[in-house]
């Protein structure tokens, strides 16, 4: 280490010998220096065996990234375990239930097999990929948090209709001898639990642990973790509660928290100097995080590091304000390359606004996500239809997507029977109207939908679609589907309003069609291609561990950050934490962005912001 430069914390951690220690690890830290050369120190200067050292990471990427960082440092090879809880907890469970890769489900066919499963049980949903992994994400929740399926409440559907889904979905895996990444820890767990021989194997199998992000650990792992820590109790967690951001998958600070009753005697370090960003960034930060009061107290410092003041951007509405930011983008690239600017946001629905501009200015950017590509929403495809059947009247697939959205009473057998008949050739819609054995109201019905058609040609893009949604009657139909499915209407009014801000600017149906397309092609040119360049667009909480010269946070509003769905003051925390983490990845400017209007509703500016009144504007 005679070469290498460390403040006092980061020393105390590295020369750290036995017993159990957890180090707070504040953002731009260091903490991979303190984890690499604290390997380094056991291994040349306190003697211990490399083959009795495990190293745990949360993902591949980092698990990687660690032995690389690690073997740099080293003037020769050592023979170090660098895991990830998953590859860790698989080699326990393979070894005693004779497993291999084989029998491992990858990610598509687990969607196979729910599809499969509620298709079967005609279990019906308009979006049913989103809908798929809102299931998966819900049985992946309830296995980490160790909850017995029958006594969880899903979100999404009735308590009878989640238990038939999981308990199809554990016979299927079981007659198939698959398993699922989280049965790797579930069932892991068990076994530790209830056969001693096997748990001592593993316990006299290392000699020391040390695990990163542990801040990020759920119930499932860290309960594992607590049977497998050897009796000199040598256990070495680096994390941050600050930067807890996971509580969807069953992650959270306590875990942190409780290290210190579950391993008595615990030492601790703070690392607490930040060498990534200027010193106004890390006040501001710190004004932000302290209003948390279930955390550890930390007095996070820089390196007299100065620079410009964070900046405030205000706009009017969200077209605005991807202006804004992509016209100080064109300015700023000249200093910064793209790819150490970043724009992070809350939600992908928020990526829209700001993809499309960028498109417009012709700027290179990257997707950190598969974003919501909102085109390719129910809601969307159905106000797509009503445009493009106002426009040709022989796009009978159009007519038979909402023919009864709202409700007209057209029944299928109606509907088949005039698809069939019309084919391209002639128009369905109109070939009803002149149907004879139709009844009255019928009849009234399809001529009310052929007057509404002629109305909607005409119109710009934005017209058109408030139109429909308003005068056509399709935002009671969304009304209807929210109740009939007992799901929540706010995620789908926020989509229909999403589309309705996506048409201004558009003066005909036709240019608006056009930039659909256009957009489609777009997104999955840029999903499908995995050597992207340009500005970096993430959301907040993909955006951890990463850093960049130049950051935009933007909308940073009530119901956006924190999010509308967050109501009690841990889910209000678990909030502030990830807009911490958004603004920790500035290292030199920082702009964070409001809006005055949302789907031209006044609203309000976050409440994280309250203390901030000082950023420059």
């Amino acid at each position: 280490m005679t070469n290498l430069t460390l403040n006092d914390s980061q020393y105390k951690a590295i020369i750290h010998n036995k017993g159990p220690m957890i180090v707070l690890s504040g953002p731009g830290s260091g903490k991979t220096t303190v984890i690499t050369y604290r390997i380094k120190n056991l291994i040349e200067n306190l003697g211990v065996n490399p083959n009795k050292i495990l190293v745990i990471t949360f993902t591949k990427a980092a698990s990687e990234e660690m032995k690389e960082r690690f073997n740099n440092i080293c003037n020769k090879s050592y023979n170090v375990s660098f895991n990830t809880f998953h590859s860790y907890f698989f080699r326990i469970i393979r070894d005693y239930y004779k497993y291999d890769l084989s029998n491992i489900l990858d990610d598509n066919e687990k969607v196979n097999i729910i599809k499969k499963i509620i298709n079967d049980n005609n279990i019906f949903f308009d979006n049913q990929e989103e809908f798929i992994q809102a299931i998966i994400s819900e049985i992946s929740l309830l296995k980490n948090e160790l909850i017995n399926y029958k006594l969880f409440n899903s979100k999404y559907i009735n308590s009878s209709t989640f238990t038939l889904i999981y308990e199809q979905y554990e016979k299927i895996k079981s007659e198939q001898r698959k398993i699922d990444f989280d049965d790797m820890l579930i069932q892991c767990y068990h076994l530790l639990k209830q056969n001693n021989a096997i748990r001592n194997i593993w316990i006299n199998k290392y000699d020391y642990i040390l695990i990163d992000e542990y801040q990020d650990a759920n119930k499932v792992q860290y309960e594992c973790i607590k049977m497998l820590v050897s009796l000199e109790r040598n256990i070495f967690v680096v994390g941050d509660d600050d930067q807890s951001i996971y509580g969807f998958r069953g992650s959270s600070p306590k875990f942190l928290h409780k290290f210190y009753k579950d391993f008595k005697g615990s030492k601790k370090v703070v690392l607490n100097v930040n060498y990534r960003s200027t010193e106004q960034i890390i006040n501001l930060c710190n004004k932000v995080i302290v209003e948390n009061s279930n955390r550890f107290e930390k007095n996070i410092i820089g390196t007299n590091k100065k620079d410009k003041s964070p900046i405030l951007l205000r706009s009017y509405d969200v077209s605005e304000e991807a202006k804004k930011i992509v016209e100080k983008i064109k300015r700023l690239k000249s200093n910064y390359p793209l790819e150490e600017i970043a724009i992070i946001y809350r939600t992908n629905l928020q990526a829209r606004a700001i993809v499309e501009t960028l498109k417009d200015y012709n700027i290179e950017y990257q997707l950190k996500d598969n974003i919501t590509n909102i085109y390719e929403h129910f809601i969307a495809k159905d106000i797509i239809a009503y445009l493009k059947l106002s426009i040709d009247k022989l796009d009978n697939e159009s007519f038979l997507k909402i023919a009864n959205k709202p409700k007209r009473f057209l029944n299928k057998d109606m509907l088949k029977e005039a698809i069939e008949i019309c084919q391209n050739k002639s128009s369905a819609l109109e070939y009803l109207y002149c149907k004879v054995d139709l009844k009255s109201w019928q009849i009234e019905n399809v001529n009310e939908l052929l007057f509404h058609l002629g109305n909607i040609k005409n119109k710009t893009a934005y017209d058109a679609v408030r139109y429909i949604i308003k005068i056509v009657g399709y935002e009671n139909y969304i009304d209807d589907y929210a109740n009939f499915k007992n799901i929540g209407i706010k995620g789908l009014t926020e989509i229909l309003n999403e589309i309705l801000e996506s048409t201004k600017g558009f003066n005909n149906i036709q240019d608006y069609l056009n930039h659909i397309d256009n957009m489609k092609q777009e997104v999955l040119k840029k999903q499908k291609n995995n050597n992207q360049k340009g500005v970096v667009l993430t959301t907040m909480h993909s955006a951890k561990g990463l850093e960049f010269e130049t950051v935009f946070v933007i909308s940073c509003i009530e119901g956006i950050i924190p999010h509308e769905r967050s109501k009690n003051s841990l889910e209000i925390e678990e909030e502030r934490r990830l807009f911490y983490v958004a603004l920790t990845r500035a290292k030199t400017l920082l702009y964070i962005s409001i809006i005055e209007t949302k789907y031209e509703i006044k609203v309000l500016p976050s409440r994280f912001l309250k203390n901030l009144i000082k950023i420059k504007r």
